[in-house]
């Protein structure tokens, strides 16, 4: 009996002593893995190993090679024909190596880098990295480790369903090759787009979160009003969007005075008046030789065309279309983007879904709708967020304006700009003043979706005092901080350069008198 009860004990301690030696295999094993999924042009394309996009600088200056002399001799002759008869094709054989043919696919055998493995294995590419998609990378590497964090790169001019195919089957493989359950998307820019698109096409059973950041997946009006004809550059806009390029508030309200005196004077004006009537004159010649043939074709470009505009844009850019590429366009516009509500909401009963939208930037000023828009420098705040209520840039909602929807949490910024109620999902859509599209350096924007994309639950907007749903980004510390209604008020620099401008203003109206006497 005593032999039994020793054998016993020591079989006991065996297993024990061999459960213990594998449990910290399983104690440790992770159960997500983070996927940073790319936005437009994160890394290069390439024709036979050339960067064919962005356009490389021997190719920009061939092109102006061509054109330089003949827009001089514009100057003196105004012959539009004579000037687009140089212009454009110049141009297009610039963009040549990136066109599609008519039914969406590629013209050429271009590719892009791609990255199977996880993020450790490239640092070439990732580990110096401070900002935008790669800088998450970096920031999700740190968090859930170097062998959990992939980057999903493809070819931004081709048929977001496709890459929602390739995005399958790399969640497939990342699974394998981590043993994780599921994994955390954070989708970045054009993302939304394939992000949403695989959502679609096969669920979200092996996804934990899903974080939309700063993504197009409504659209842009920037490129509808590209692709429906309605351009308009405005001078103002594109000085705007240069002073905030500065990162640095004098400076920035130092261009913006500046440009307030080219106003005053009436040169911007004139300026304007000079572009949009060059594009005027060349309308038709620069969608029938440039735009619809090289652009026009690419079904990645049409996803970010906005509900509002797509049939217009249809009509105007794709009258005799190849059907292939209409059928292509329409099945993600009306079964993705059209019904991203819904997408997400199906997902949202097993997986975790993030919004976040950046504001207060001054978008592309090709049309009078996109240069006035409350914007993250490319993306209107309205779009990115699922439907906010947003003041148009520069301005603020109406004082006597009250929150659109009343579901007991007030969802109005401090700064008067943003009406979050009306988003597709109000408690789970954050905004980030002055920080524009996709930046979130390294540092608290980055940690900021990180905390998304690692959370082991649904968070909202009030589960947090650090991340409140509207904060202001400061670029000179790198930190985020909650908006407030201090916002409001003109800084002593405002305060000068509003008195300087109106001097000015003063000074080119009594100039203007003078000349009229």
């Amino acid at each position: 009996m005593k032999k039994t009860v020793k054998a016993l004990i020591s079989l006991l301690l065996c297993l024990t002593v061999a459960f213990c030696s594998v449990l910290p295999s399983f104690a440790f094993e992770p159960k997500t893995a983070l996927i940073v999924v790319s936005g437009m042009n994160t890394f290069p394309l390439y024709l036979d190993s050339e960067k064919a996009y962005p356009t490389p600088t021997k190719t920009i200056a061939k092109a102006a090679a061509k054109i330089l002399l003949p827009l001089v001799g514009f100057f003196t002759d105004k012959d539009y024909d004579k000037l687009g008869d140089a212009l454009f094709p110049a141009v297009s054989e610039a963009f040549d190596a990136i066109s599609c043919n008519t039914d969406g696919s590629s013209k050429y055998d271009v590719t892009t880098d791609v990255f199977p493995l996880s993020a450790g294995n490239y640092p070439e590419s990732f580990a110096e990295e401070t900002k935008d998609e790669a800088g998450i990378v970096k920031a999700g590497m740190d968090a859930f480790g170097e062998d959990n964090t992939y980057f999903f790169n493809y070819d931004w001019r081709l048929d977001p369903l496709k890459h929602a195919d390739d995005l399958n089957k790399f969640i497939k493989n990342v699974k394998a090759q981590t043993k994780c359950d599921r994994v955390a998307l954070a989708a970045f820019s054009m993302g939304g787009t394939v992000t949403c698109s695989y959502l679609y096409k096969y669920g979200s059973s092996d996804v934990d979160s899903v974080s939309l950041c700063s993504t197009a997946f409504q659209g842009t009006s920037c490129m509808g009003s590209m692709f429906s004809g309605d351009l308009e550059i405005g001078t103002y806009g594109l000085i705007r969007r240069m002073a905030q390029l500065t990162r640095n508030d004098f400076l920035d309200e130092l261009i913006m005075f500046l440009n307030d005196g080219l106003d005053a004077y009436g040169i911007d004006d004139a300026v304007d008046g000079f572009i949009n009537t060059l594009i005027e004159n060349l309308s038709d010649r620069l969608y029938r030789e440039l735009i619809i043939p090289v652009f026009g074709y690419m079904p990645g470009l049409w996803a970010l065309v906005e509900d509002e505009k797509f049939e217009e844009a249809k009509e105007f850019m794709l009258g005799n279309a190849d059907p292939a590429l209409i059928k292509t366009i329409d099945e993600y516009h009306y079964n993705v983007q059209s019904k991203a509500y819904d997408i997400l909401k199906a997902a949202e009963s097993d997986t975790s879904i993030y919004i976040t939208a950046q504001y207060n930037m001054q978008g592309l000023p090709v049309s009078e709708t996109s240069t006035n828009s409350n914007n993250d420098f490319l993306i209107d705040v309205n779009y990115a967020s699922g439907g906010a209520v947003c003041s148009k840039l520069g301005e603020t909602l109406p004082d006597s304006y009250v929150q659109a929807k009343n579901c007991g949490h007030d969802h109005l910024s401090a700064d008067g700009q943003i009406d979050a109620s009306t988003c597709m999902f109000p408690e789970q859509t954050w905004f980030i003043r002055d920080m524009a599209h996709v930046d979130y350096p390294v540092g608290e924007p980055a940690d900021f979706i990180i905390w998304l994309a690692a959370s082991d639950q649904q968070l909202t907007v009030q589960d947090s005092e650090k991340y409140p749903q509207f904060m202001k980004y400061d670029s000179s510390e790198n930190t985020l901080s909650p908006v407030m209604p201090e916002l409001l008020k003109p800084t002593v620099v405002e305060y000068i350069f509003a008195f300087l401008s109106k001097l000015v203003s003063l000074s080119a109206k009594i100039f203007s008198g003078i000349i009229k006497m």
